[in-house]
């Protein structure tokens, strides 16, 4: 992390100078109306403190996530956040004295003044959700309640992750433990039922104690979304959420009904599944324990980033020396350690390169969640290279195109280049489980966010009852007769920290259709597909996301990639079922 802070000196210096910095900006308020000088000016301003304080939150977390254990660390994130608040608190003036302005003489500004051209997508977002705009003083209060409004999130960490307490439950050589996130994560796996149904059994029940403090904190945290959606105008908070991006509800629909269409897949992948473990009913629980058993082939590091490189080759030349470098150059802090956060991700400034944080373990998932996150960061490194600051912050919805783009292409490089039989099963499985979790129940999410928003909107209370049958119908129309459902199972909702930010989900499902179509192409070598999907790297926010993805050549209006994935996703599990059937014989 030397690259963003040589010392914690550094670190307190740069803080104190934005802290001591951000009351200069109220020189701005009343005048942007004046001159395209004026907003420029004000502009830049706001750039060098924002660039400041990206380095400084970005930083400050590293260090937390290195070692959670560090109280110092966390101070650090507690003192950053609450500058961004105070930030946001004191330039909350700034979009409503922009709105202010006529339509006429604020496009004479914008081709006056030397500097101001490059905002033109800004000026363009901007004045298209004009209307949504509040005035100064009221843009002021809802800036203040930010903080108010998380707690709905703090409150259900605190509850799930802190003062839940799990009973013991029997491992597979009948010891007893305790359960946590982790060992039913790991129970899910076993081969044997009674383990699997303990750990459900387990979880599930201690969920049930908690079910009307989950459901009142949800209905606090939807609400909250509400509230934000009412004030600013909105005819409902996904219109509003979705607005950000300028993403049409139709997208969202069109998502849900397309991937309707294609349960059967679903339903015929649980099928090989009750096949393959030799049981007639089959419940939610069974759903984790792979099909296919996993060989014991190990990747360690080097061995991953070779396969990685050579799956990315058709990527072209440049790409595949930049990833080099990402992977080479100590952007990765690579394997488990005392103290270190879980999972993975890949993070940075626009004045640094990204940094992926691993947990590197040498299994084959490891292997595809560091071409994930590398995916990521050739994104991030492309756009802070091509694009102004004020358009390299871009949207989840083309981000995570680029890390599964990467993923789908070292599936087909394995599978392409393994003749054994078993082999291809097990990277088949693994493919068919990705599509499964990533678009099928991100969808089946989506549903539920969608569905639990209208019933508040329509002031229908949301309650552990109302909550866990909304949750109940949408579970039964996605797996039908197939899975025997557990009656605890319609207490999901609580367990899903994804929910309490809203409307965010289903860009899982819509990046994994963009990107297997996508790379479904570049492979295929299709004219032109690989430039237009690199310009997309390259262009950061510079349009909305949705037209970056019709220029990379996939439009997410319609259902062509999702229909396109889901019976890839089909084939895969026909492909697998023959398979088995050959080894049964």
């Amino acid at each position: 992390m030397q690259d963003i802070y040589d010392s914690a000196d550094a670190w307190e210096a740069d803080f104190e100078y934005v802290k001591s910095h951000i009351a200069d900006l109220k020189k701005f308020k009343g005048t942007l109306e004046k001159s395209g000088k004026n907003i420029l000016t004000c502009f830049k301003e706001q750039e060098k403190l924002e660039r400041k304080l990206d380095k400084l939150q970005i930083y400050a977390y590293l260090q937390k996530d290195e070692d959670t254990r560090i109280s110092e660390n966390l101070a650090l994130t507690d003192k950053i956040s609450s500058l961004y608040s105070q930030y946001a608190q004191i330039t909350s003036f700034v979009a409503p004295e922009l709105r202010n302005i006529p339509e006429e003489k604020l496009s004479k500004y914008i081709n006056s003044t030397d500097g101001l051209k490059i905002y033109k997508q800004y000026f363009d977002d901007f004045l298209r959700q004009k209307k949504h705009i509040l005035s100064t003083r009221e843009e002021e209060l809802l800036a203040m309640s930010g903080n108010v409004f998380r707690n709905f999130s703090k409150i259900r960490e605190a509850l799930t992750t802190a003062d839940i307490q799990f009973p013991t439950v029997k491992d597979e050589d009948g010891n007893e433990m305790e359960l946590s996130y982790s060992r039913y994560r790991k129970l899910l796996l076993s081969k044997d039922e009674k383990v699997r149904r303990g750990a459900f059994e387990g979880m599930y029940s201690t969920y049930e104690k908690f079910k009307n403090t989950s459901a009142a904190t949800y209905d606090g945290s939807v609400k909250k979304d509400i509230f934000f959606a009412r004030a600013r105008g909105y005819n409902s908070a996904i219109e509003m959420s979705l607005s950000n991006d300028n993403i049409p509800i139709e997208v969202y629909d069109n998502l849900i009904e397309t991937t309707h269409r294609y349960l059967k897949p679903l339903q015929k992948y649980l099928e090989l599944r009750k096949k393959v473990l030799g049981i007639d009913s089959l419940h939610l629980y069974d759903t984790s324990i792979p099909i296919v058993e996993e060989s014991d082939a190990k990747f360690p590091i080097d061995k991953a980033t070779d396969l990685i490189i050579q799956s990315l080759e058709p990527l072209g030349k440049e790409y595949v020396e930049d990833a080099k470098k990402a992977l080479n150059s100590r952007w990765i802090d690579v394997y488990e350690t005392k103290g270190k956060r879980s999972g993975a991700y890949s993070w940075g400034t626009y004045d640094t390169h990204p940094y992926m944080l691993l947990n590197y373990n040498d299994t084959r998932d490891n292997m595809f969640t560091l071409t994930h996150e590398l995916g990521h960061s050739m994104h991030s490194f492309y756009t802070n290279k091509t694009q102004p600051y004020h358009y390299a912050n871009y949207s989840l919805f083309v981000a995570e195109v680029a890390s599964t783009f990467n993923e789908n292409l070292l599936m087909q490089y394995l599978l392409k280049n393994t003749k054994d039989k078993q082999e291809r099963l097990v990277l088949l499985d693994k493919w068919a489980d990705n599509i499964t979790g990533t678009l099928y129940t991100q969808v089946l999410f989506a549903e539920f966010e969608k569905k639990s928003h209208e019933m508040a909107e329509q002031g229908i209370p949301l309650t552990a009852k109302s909550l866990g049958k909304a949750y109940m119908d949408i579970l039964d129309t996605f797996y039908g007769d197939v899975l025997t459902l557990d009656e605890k199972y319609e207490l999901t909702w609580s367990r899903i920290p994804h929910f309490y930010r809203a409307f965010y989900v289903y860009v899982y499902a819509t990046s994994i259709s963009a990107s297997t179509y996508l790379s479904q192409q570049v492979l295929d070598g299709e004219p032109n597909v690989l430039e237009n999907y690199l310009d997309m790297l390259h262009n950061g926010s510079s349009d909305y996301p949705i037209e970056l993805l019709k220029g990379a050549g996939v439009d997410m209006s319609k259902p062509d990639a999702i229909e396109h994935t889901l019976k890839l996703f089909d084939k895969i599990v026909t492909e697998m079922d023959e398979i088995i059937s050959e080894n049964q014989q």
